[in-house]
């Protein structure tokens, strides 16, 4: 299917979803055969490992099906007529002060000890995970950072996230122009904190060659997004909160926690890029469950009258 309206990232994603979900279940029959009933019975398998996955799946399917409907292979589209999936109810979660303390000092000893196998950390992990809590960017936005993105001389210091990384396949790793998706373009002001870490990256680079990224492998080249990821989990296996479902996106959630917490949902859409409060709420602020004195307050004008 040609579709020029999706990133090639999304392209790839969708194959490899079409490799792994849909085609083990339906590889036997023709596109006549997907009836409604195992349609249904492919999603309740599908549901029985996750929400996400069956989605997924009920998605890649349902442009397969539209794709045959267009060249008049079937009269409709039977994903339709399927069942309504459910969406279980989620809470967004931050992270504790303490989770974030065991994580630094987790990063600070990663791959430092005696007898390790492999190479001594260079110290990008723990780099990496200071400047996603400054900045509350996703994983790809913070490893696109370039030299020309940053001014830590203003006041205060900011950084325009003007791009990800993204894999393709065949194509390895590399530098989109532009973020998730274009409204994500930003400039965001960042804590002190997050701006020494990035002076100390500076410090590392040629100041002429403007377009060199943050953080880079040992050749010069793109760190992959996967690569860190798994250096991240086993970094939460030395501090002790493996199965905690935390990723490198929990620092997202967590940054986007605290700001709508301090300065309000909008403050905190505004920062992770989002156009609309509504995602911000439902995917990434975890509710404010303490009890404030401010609605009682208001609610005693209606007390009786002192008699």
């Amino acid at each position: 299917m040609n579709d020029v309206d999706r990133s090639q990232g999304t392209k790839d994603t969708y194959k490899r979803q079409l490799r792994l979900l849909v085609l083990p279940f339906f590889e036997n029959f023709t596109v006549r055969e997907v009836t409604v009933g195992r349609i249904e019975l492919f999603l309740k398998k599908q549901r029985e490992t996750s929400y996400t996955r069956a989605k997924h799946s009920r998605t890649i399917l349902g442009m397969i099906l539209a794709f045959a409907v267009r060249r008049g292979i079937i009269p409709r589209n039977p994903i339709k007529e399927a069942s309504r999936m459910k969406k279980p109810p989620h809470t967004p979660k931050a992270l504790t002060t303490e989770q974030i303390a065991a994580i630094r000092l987790a990063a600070r000893e990663w791959r430092t000890g005696e007898g390790r196998m492999g190479p001594r950390s260079d110290g990008q992990i723990r780099d990496i995970i200071e400047v996603m809590l400054g900045t509350a960017t996703r994983i790809g936005e913070v490893l696109a950072l370039r030299q020309c993105d940053v001014d830590i001389d203003s006041d205060p210091p900011r950084v325009n996230i003007s791009g990800t990384l993204v894999v393709h396949n065949g194509a390895g790793v590399h530098r989109q122009e532009h973020p998730k998706t274009h409204e994500s373009n930003r400039v965001i002001a960042v804590p002190q904190f997050a701006a020494d870490v990035i002076s100390q990256r500076l410090a590392l680079l040629d100041p002429e060659d403007c377009e060199h990224l943050l953080f880079f492998s040992r050749v010069g080249t793109p760190l992959a997004p996967y690569n860190v990821r798994r250096s991240f989990r086993g970094i939460l296996l030395n501090a002790g909160l493996e199965g905690l479902e935390i990723t490198p996106h929990s620092f997202r959630r967590t940054g986007a926690t605290l700001l709508a917490n301090e300065l309000g949902i909008q403050a905190a859409a505004d920062m992770l890029g989002h156009t609309s409060t509504s995602t911000t709420k439902a995917h990434y602020a975890e509710p404010d469950r303490t009890v404030k004195s401010g609605p009682a307050d208001v609610l005693q004008q209606l007390a009786p009258p002192v008699k």
